[in-house]
């Protein structure tokens, strides 16, 4: 292959029509195999023999796997070119989470985990400088696409899992069916493979080239906006990925019915497609945009307030106020875009801010598991979750200034 010297060297004839059904169907599976395990939790650790420890184990791994495996997705993205990266992403989910749930064992079954999550690490990271390479005038709508699909996907996953469960425990047998619900989402993640297979043959190598008196002086860590975003990314990223672990056996261990407990958790996420749809443009065009972050955080302290003192009389309410709160997601992912001026800066934000936010909200779901275990109570967890809210507030109004990374560096 050969190296373009600018983005703007790559084909005209990438369609928009292509960039968004390619967007939307890699979005589409970012969230489903990490929202799909907290509605089977019991299920999967009695198929699998997990513990409690295991358990939350397995409900960190995807922050921990998108924070470690993202670090090295713009080193990838480079070595490859960043269509042909996302291609092996999709292939790698495809694979990883298509399979994981036919193995006996519980060791191939987090190492298949491991390799799923890892397609889905890399694509989060490299993604947005995709768009930022390729969107030209559609960048804010390609960028509402990618939120939004990837706050649906958390939904659907959430919503549809146990239900798929139940369907197919009744057509073959109980052990059938969770596993079966769980591997429906591999096959899925073939859709974008297909796609970015099109995608890739079309454009060949397209990390963006930057000539050497253009290159930012430092490094990207020295960027105080960079850390402020890292600071939001990570405490809304910690919230999200507990809520996809633990969310529906609080409700669970509220008397709430499954079922319901799932739909909860979907709705969620459901309430988050609205700031997919809204934040990408209030963040490219709003005067005060740290007041959005603020609010968000407000919500969600709310929300953990209300499942402490009453978790099932107002759980409708506090799913709407979580979810509301959830809309922090879309406004740190578009951040990305909106804070850097030149692509190559885009996918070293992106390279810093994901994988170390996913870090630390890696060690949230998995301290979960812990203090439950140890405690038998959801308490100290939701004070602790309290405060996550009442910091990303903070963190997202200093994300939320008007300041270019370019210029930092």
């Amino acid at each position: 292959m050969s190296q373009s010297t600018s983005p703007s060297s790559t084909p005209r004839y990438l369609s928009y029509g292509l960039m968004f059904v390619s967007v939307l169907a890699l979005a589409l599976n970012l969230r489903a195999a990490a929202s799909s395990v907290g509605p089977l939790l019991a299920e999967i650790g009695d198929g699998m023999n997990f513990g409690g420890g295991t358990l939350g184990f397995l409900t960190s791994l995807p922050g921990l796997i998108f924070g470690v495996l993202g670090l090295f997705a713009v080193r990838i993205g480079k070595r490859f070119g960043i269509s042909t990266t996302l291609l092996l992403s999709a292939l790698a989910l495809a694979f990883g989470i298509g399979l994981r749930a036919w193995v006996e064992n519980s060791w191939p079954f987090l190492v298949l985990s491991i390799i799923g999550l890892t397609g889905i690490a890399i694509a989060n990271v490299l993604m947005p400088a995709w768009i930022k390479v390729h969107g030209r005038q559609y960048t804010v709508s390609l960028m509402t696409v990618y939120s939004v699909c990837v706050v649906a996907a958390g939904a659907i996953g959430a919503a549809a899992t146990a239900p798929l469960a139940q369907y197919f425990a009744d057509v073959f047998n109980p052990d059938t069916g969770w596993r079966a619900a769980l591997s429906t989402w591999g096959v899925v993640a073939l859709v974008p493979v297909v796609l970015w297979w099109l995608v890739t043959r079309r454009i060949g190598y397209d990390y963006p080239h930057i000539p050497i008196q253009d290159r930012p002086s430092k490094k990207i860590f020295r960027s105080p906006t960079a850390w402020a975003m890292t600071a939001f990314f990570g405490l809304q990223s910690t919230q999200v990925y507990v809520q996809f672990g633990w969310l529906p056996q609080i409700f669970r261990d509220a008397g709430v019915e499954p079922g319901e407990a799932g739909l909860l958790l979907a709705t969620t996420a459901a309430i988050g497609l609205v700031g997919s749809l809204i934040m990408p443009t209030v963040v490219d065009r709003a005067k005060h945009l740290w007041t959005w972050p603020v609010a968000f955080g407000v919500l969600s302290a709310l929300g953990y307030l209300g499942l402490l003192l009453w978790p099932a009389e107002g759980r409708w309410l506090w799913v709407i106020l979580l979810g509301i709160g959830g809309m922090a997601f879309a406004t740190a992912i578009s951040l990305l875009p909106a804070r850097s001026v030149e692509p190559d800066v885009t996918a070293r934000l992106s390279g810093f801010v994901q994988p170390v936010g996913y870090i630390l909200a890696g060690l949230g779901p998995m301290l979960v598991g812990v203090l439950y275990a140890a405690t038998q109570t959801w308490t100290i967890t939701l004070i602790a979750l309290l405060v996550v809210g009442v910091l990303m507030a903070i963190a997202g109004a200093l994300a939320a200034r008007d300041v270019n990374v370019d210029d930092e560096l």
